[in-house]
């Protein structure tokens, strides 16, 4: 009789061979759907099959390598840690191979003393489904950690019968099932560790509250320096509640809109204006509108076209939590510090800040931010002029009326609905509100030169090819060549505009 390894190395033989041949007459991309299905399948059977081997033959590698003798196995082969050599046999990464050493000291059985037979393992009803094939690493792995995480405060007999329950899971079995119906498809996975979890809150209804002693005292949130890169680290845990609080913000800031492609030339959708702007023929300061003597309408932004946002997950949280500390900050709602609401303060030469360049300093932190972001600050917020002298002496405090005030920003709100950039949907709540004219070029805090932007889009406007000016108090926008290759200037969609009448 071959040996495993013999055998097993004519099953890689046999799959090195079928594998050559699949790739070499380019057999897949030929195969029906059925056949590929069936593939995948297969290849899934046979995955589970060796990684039941591995992980008994993982377990010989946690046996051989305990204790204080010489001979460890994974002395012999020059590693520190079990974990290590498996990584090393069987070219794996640091994570799968952890798995299979945690595996392995859960299938593990030890021999009696007496008759030198195995004893039944920790795991035994979940060992047998791994032997049997329908189970693999991930699934042992996902049905076992809920029950490890309370391991302490079972009795033998509650984790034996968790054991048995999960292992019927696993195997397709249903206590009440009538024995002439259909078997039940191998669960994934993610079944198992929400049944294990669902045992393990049964069998350990007290297991919350030392959990909880456990996480309160590990809560933590701290903001590191800027780093040379530019970027302030964040370290910490949330509790569950604060963490679902802050997903929830998030999701309201991020939420999609579900309509409307993301890329218009990927869909082959392109907006044709209905007419070109004549430089030559004007109304007042250059600008067009539905009623104008002239004749020529503005368009407005189309709503097939959507906004390619090119950020990442990570990016948009990050934006959307500055959008969150922002909206925060104009409540009011917080504790004085110095008898006045937590305000941001950042400094800044004069020259500097009439030129745009050189940088500007945050207060709190004493941190070095560029001159473009001061201005993005001071557009949403407000600017004090404190003078001084050559010896540092204060001789003049001014004050200014930069900030819109909360009857302007409803009526902003109310005439923008959201940010104006198409296809952007960060509402109303959440936005900052921009000088078209900035301030420092004289543009009043008005209604008819403010509007509604989230924090990215005001950001980095003026890195963008998005261009926002006022038409007698309405916003339009001009877009990047993608979005309307004839570059015109489009009213955005404000839900207070009277809708064209059909002639």
């Amino acid at each position: 009789m071959n040996s495993i390894v013999a055998q097993l190395r004519e099953i890689e033989e046999n799959l090195d061979s079928a594998a050559c041949d699949a790739f070499a007459d380019e057999a897949i991309p030929e195969l029906s759907a059925v056949e590929i299905a069936d593939v995948l399948a297969t290849t899934g059977r046979i995955q589970r099959r060796l990684e039941g081997v591995q992980i008994e033959a993982t377990v010989q590698v946690r046996d051989r390598s305990e204790g204080m003798c010489d001979d460890k196995m994974t002395l012999a082969y020059g590693c520190s840690r079990p974990a290590d050599l498996v990584r090393m046999l069987i070219g794996s990464d640091s994570r799968q191979a952890t798995q299979l050493v945690k595996a392995a000291g859960h299938v593990r059985r030890d021999r009696s003393f007496t008759e030198g037979s195995f004893l039944p393992a920790r795991y035994q009803a979940l060992r047998d489904a791994l032997v049997g094939g329908e189970l693999g690493l991930a699934g042992l792995v996902a049905a076992t950690d809920p029950i490890e995480r309370s391991a302490r405060r079972l009795t033998a007999d509650a984790r034996v019968e968790a054991d048995r329950q999960l292992a019927d899971l696993a195997c397709g079995v249903e206590a009440d099932a009538v024995p002439e119906a259909a078997p039940r498809p191998l669960p994934l996975p993610e079944d198992l560790r929400v049944f294990a979890q669902v045992i393990a809150a049964y069998l350990d209804p007290d297991g919350a509250e030392p959990t909880d002693d456990i996480a309160m005292c590990g809560r933590s949130f701290t903001i590191g320096r800027v780093r040379a890169d530019g970027l302030a680290p964040v370290h910490g845990g949330l509790l569950p509640e604060v963490a679902g609080q802050l997903s929830l913000l998030l999701d309201s800031i991020l939420n999609p809109r579900v309509e409307g492609p993301e890329n218009p030339e990927q869909t082959g959708v392109r907006f044709e204006p209905s007419h070109e702007l004549d430089p030559d023929r004007h109304c007042g300061a250059g600008t067009h509108s539905e009623d104008c003597a002239c004749g020529l309408a503005v368009d407005h932004a189309p709503d097939d076209l959507e906004f390619r946002d090119t950020r990442t997950r990570a990016q948009k949280q990050h934006d959307a939590l500055a959008s969150i500390l922002n909206t925060a900050a104009r409540t009011d709602l917080f504790p004085h510090l110095g008898g006045a609401a937590p305000t941001l303060v950042i400094s800044t030469a004069p020259e500097d800040y009439a030129s745009g360049t050189g940088w500007a300093q945050v207060a709190h932190t004493g941190d070095l931010i560029p001159q473009r972001v001061a201005a993005q600050t001071a557009c949403a917020g407000g600017v004090q002029r404190v003078l001084f002298d050559e010896n540092g002496r204060i001789v003049s405090i001014g004050t200014t009326g930069r900030i819109f005030n909360a009857l302007q920003r409803r009526a902003i709100t109310a005439r923008d609905g959201g940010c104006i950039i198409p296809g952007c949907t960060i509402p109303a709540t959440w936005c900052e509100i921009h000088h078209v004219d900035e301030h420092a070029d004289g543009g009043p805090t008005h209604t008819d030169n403010g509007v509604l932007l989230c924090w990215f889009h005001h950001r980095t406007l003026h890195l963008t090819e998005w261009v926002v000016r006022m038409n007698r108090g309405v916003p339009e926008v001009r877009g990047p060549a993608w979005w309307d290759p004839h570059q015109h200037w489009h009213r955005t969609r404000s839900p207070h505009r009277r809708p064209t009448v059909p002639g």
